[in-house]
């Protein structure tokens, strides 16, 4: 079955015939050098060439990219080049911090990058200089991701800044971090966060690994990056977290997690997870231990009553009936008798549209977006009950459902909630509570199989571990209970 949806995307990259720059070594003939760089540039207009001269007479060129490259960067560059006698260029470049470049392909990634390449006469080498354009946003508080009481700091698109944000608030020796480049021309930089002696190397080792094993010539975002880092790929639940929060990410690393930072991208990759870390939110911490217990289950019984509720629904107006309480039995029924279809044709209606209004809600701008929410939420209720296209009892299965998928901290599992209810609504349709329990049997089996990078991700219940209970679904005191004196 899985060959009928493999990744169309694979096999028109293993069939990819455009040309690759081929690796040839800096010529001492100019002509042929700047000939090679415009070629490769495909002669784009943002392209500069300029004559670098001294005492009127010309010593080399070279080349930069306007669209990526920091002017006043350039020229600070060049003006500290001039004061200085041009005697070797090697002596002079070497005292501006400049990179020797041998490959003609190297410097034509380094001018895609925003650096300044230049050429000398006669000179069998190249020198590449930073004047890289760096324009990013201020670090703001993250929209997804709020909290109570805390920092509310987020990343940004920028690696260096996010890693600055995750050393403030881990700041020791330990903290490593290792970076890799992605992609058939290494064009990604990602950097790999981690604890030495808190995090498992077997685990970095595997990490390290599946991102060299990314070949793809698309472009590389987060999302391409976890589908090569999951163990299951066709699982519809997230074996990865991502988050905009430094914080969270210090926590996850002083647990011996690993952190990826992938370039312009402002938000981090956290792995290996369990499918409790989900539930989990830094509010947790900053509470009495007691409140954050008590969320922290409110929130896991939140996963039970998204996936089940409109599947119990339909159970009992189709086959269960009988448990209906007599005091409301006439409710229900002057509820549901004048809809003309089944329970599981009004479910599916309701929760589409809920998925519609969610959609045009992110989708358009934030304060048009919170008002359609409400707006249509309220009106498009109140317009189908009154044509008795649904019962209001629908209506409130569907807000409580809703509602419940929203508690959760993480938006990888929100998305996998809004879906795994579909399942448990058909099962529900056709054999009641017994298609239910055998739809959740299913996903409990499916849960106990999975791993994240090699860890199994129902820990501590598969396999059942007493002392994991106390860390990843109850929150205790960070401090035992004084015995000192006593106050008089």
């Amino acid at each position: 079955m899985k060959r009928w949806f493999k990744n169309t995307d694979d096999k028109n990259q293993s069939t990819d015939t455009r040309k690759k720059p081929a690796p040839e070594p800096v010529n001492a003939d100019m002509d042929r050098n700047r000939r090679y760089i415009k070629e490769e540039l495909h002669y784009s207009e943002d392209l500069h060439e300029r004559t670098l001269s001294f005492a009127n007479k010309q010593a080399g060129v070279y080349f930069f990219i306007d669209s990526v490259t920091d002017s006043d960067k350039l020229s600070n560059t060049l003006r500290s080049i001039y004061n200085r006698p041009l005697k070797n260029p090697d002596e002079v470049m070497s005292s501006i911090n400049s990179i020797q470049v041998v490959d003609l392909s190297q410097a034509v990634a380094r001018l895609i990058q925003g650096e300044t390449i230049l050429f000398f006469h006669d000179h069998p080498v190249c020198f590449s200089i930073n004047t890289r354009l760096a324009i990013q946003r201020d670090v703001s508080q993250p929209e997804s991701e709020q909290i109570v009481r805390g920092a509310h700091n987020g990343f940004v698109e920028n690696i260096a800044t996010n890693v600055y944000q995750v050393r403030h608030l881990i700041q020791q020796p330990s903290l490593t971090v290792r970076y890799e480049y992605l992609g058939k021309d290494k064009h990604t930089k990602v950097a790999i966060v981690y604890v030495d002696g808190l995090c498992d190397m077997h685990i970095l080792e595997e990490t390290r690994n599946r991102l060299r094993n990314i070949d793809t010539a698309r472009l590389i975002s987060s999302a391409v990056v976890e589908e090569h880092l999951e163990d299951h790929p066709y699982s519809p639940l997230p074996q990865y977290m991502s988050t905009e929060r430094p914080d969270r990410c210090a926590l996850n690393l002083l647990q011996g997690k690993i952190v990826l930072f992938i370039e312009g991208e402002a938000i981090a990759l956290v792995l290996p997870v369990t499918f409790f870390s989900f539930y989990q939110s830094n509010d947790d911490y900053n509470s009495r231990w007691y409140a954050g217990t008590f969320f922290r289950l409110l929130r896991l019984f939140s996963f039970i009553t998204a996936v089940t509720l409109p599947g119990i629904y339909i159970a009992i107006i189709s086959f269960h009936y009988e448990i209906i309480p007599y005091g409301m039995t006439f409710v229900f029924k002057d509820a549901v008798e004048m809809i003309p279809y089944p329970p599981l044709i009004e479910a599916f209606f309701m929760e589409l549209t809920l998925e519609l209004i969610r959609e045009a809600g992110v989708r358009l701008p934030s304060p048009i977006g919170q008002t359609i929410g409400i707006v249509g939420g309220l009106v498009i209720g109140d317009a189908v009950v009154n044509a008795g296209f649904v019962s209001s009892v629908m209506i409130i299965v569907v807000a409580l459902t809703a509602i419940s998928s929203f508690v959760v901290p993480a938006n990888e599992m929100n998305m996998s909630i809004r879906l795994l209810r579909f399942p448990v609504m058909i099962m529900a349709s056709l054999a009641g509570f017994v298609g239910i329990v055998f739809c959740l049997t299913l996903y409990l089996i499916h849960l106990c199989k999975l791993t994240s990078l090699g860890k199994p991700y129902f820990y501590p219940f598969a396999p059942f571990d007493p002392k994991g209970i106390w860390n990843e679904i109850l929150r205790l005191p960070h401090v035992k209970p004084s015995q000192g004196s006593k106050l008089s």
